[in-house]
């Protein structure tokens, strides 16, 4: 029988991932949240520690992709070993980001470190805890077979984890590995299901539990908000508590700021700093990287518009006014009905439409672009085009032309 006790769920840690658009724009804010996703990963072995975690399970991406050196690999360890100094197992899939074929090398774990195999699901049995964690890693980065199906079943008597790192029935911005239903997943038996891939939280299902952690640190504009893990709270062998803790080191945020009334620039300036301050004040104290976009009117739009990059200077240099920890990614303009495309082009939207239902057209686009993706490095990790990449990889061709679409509007909507 389970005994009462608290578990860390953890996943898309992407270890010495870099912070999308730092560095280019403001080196002295790069250098202040580098070693952002290493301090994250640290964080969560805190929290393990704090709440007397019996285990933390890690559903996929822990690293990036291929080690640029091994001091990845050595802070890696470094934490699991901490944890297990603290008597905490930790139980670890491996995803598509730290696929065998991705990450050929790994470090020797320390004892109490489980890290589940890619041939077939594994199941670890913690006798003295009364629980039984399956799970199975990714043998190749674009894995599109329903793994899930091929699960352990659950252990009589046991509270059953199962770790998988999957899209699930599909998510947007994510590649559609690993693919399964909810349904699939509700039936098989086990009391929570720990998902990694996607970079949201999300809890799909409370019968039983079917939780996605999101990812621990966000790493560009289109992952706003709180980042973390999930802690999970056992009573006499039932799951009595889920909650979300966030563990980011720096806060990502888009400020949309209606200044349609604004007069001038200074109104409109005092508007942003308005939307600003409550995000600011969310993040407790991390460093937030924030987009703006504000919404003006009449002959300030024109104002506006004629010099952005002095517009975007202001934008900067009042932000000190709001925090000294607060950086600004991008401004951009929005002047009523011109502010921002209103998506493709009807013959676009028509073509991209008769792709999607002609299986011929599909495959045709899969051979064309096959040929391009194999001559491309095997590590890029540009999050525009990732699902691109993914779908041609996996000659998705469905997929491949809705991820073409997404980034195009993506683009448009940007004003690239």
């Amino acid at each position: 029988m389970p005994r009462n006790l608290t578990f860390i769920h953890a996943a898309d840690i992407h270890l010495d991932s870099p912070l999308n658009g730092l560095s280019r724009k403001d080196e002295a804010f790069s250098q202040l949240v580098r070693g952002a996703t290493r301090k994250a990963f640290s964080n969560i072995v805190d929290l393990a520690i704090e709440e007397g975690a019996a285990f933390v399970v890690i559903a996929g991406d822990l690293y990036d992709g291929a080690w640029k050196d091994q001091s990845t690999g050595q802070f890696a360890i470094a934490q699991l070993a901490r944890l297990a100094r603290a008597g905490i197992r930790s139980v670890i899939v491996f995803g598509n980001h730290d696929a065998d074929s991705r990450v050929t090398r790994h470090l020797t774990a320390p004892e109490g470190v489980y890290k589940l195999k890619s041939a077939k699901c594994e199941t670890v049995r913690f006798d003295d805890l009364g629980v039984a964690i399956h799970g199975r890693s990714y043998k190749e980065a674009a894995t599109t077979e329903n793994i899930a199906s091929t699960y352990c079943p659950p252990v009589a008597g046991m509270l059953n984890v199962a770790l998988l790192h999957t899209a699930l029935d599909g998510h947007e911005g994510h590649a559609n590995y690993a693919p399964c239903s909810l349904g699939e997943l509700q039936a098989a038996g086990h009391d929570y299901w720990a998902l990694g891939h996607v970079h949201d939280h999300a809890i799909r299902s409370d019968h039983p539990h079917i939780v996605f952690a999101g990812n621990t640190q966000g790493r560009h504009i289109r992952e706003t908000g709180p980042k973390g893990a999930v802690l999970v709270r056992v009573e006499e062998g039932a799951i009595v508590h889920v909650e979300h803790r966030a563990t980011d080191e720096v806060r990502w945020a888009h400020a949309r700021v209606d200044a349609s009334s604004a007069r001038d620039p200074i109104e409109a300036l005092a508007a942003i700093q308005d939307e600003l301050r409550p995000a600011v004040l969310g993040a407790n104290g991390r460093p937030m990287a924030a987009r703006v976009s504000i919404e003006v009117d009449g002959p300030l739009a024109q104002r506006l518009k004629a010099d952005p990059a002095w517009f975007e200077a202001e934008v900067r240099g009042h932000s000190a006014g709001v925090s000294d920890a607060l950086w600004i990614e991008r401004v951009k303009i929005m002047a009523g009905d011109t502010a921002l495309p209103m998506g493709l082009p009807l013959e676009l939207q028509e073509l991209l439409a008769q792709a999607l239902d002609d299986p011929d057209c599909r495959r045709a686009v899969e051979s064309a672009v096959a040929p391009l993706t194999a001559k491309l490095p095997a590590d890029i990790d540009d999050p525009d085009i990732a699902p691109l990449l993914a779908s041609s990889r996996a000659r998705d061709g469905e997929a491949l032309v809705r991820a073409a679409r997404a980034l195009v509007e993506a683009r448009l909507g940007e004003g690239d």
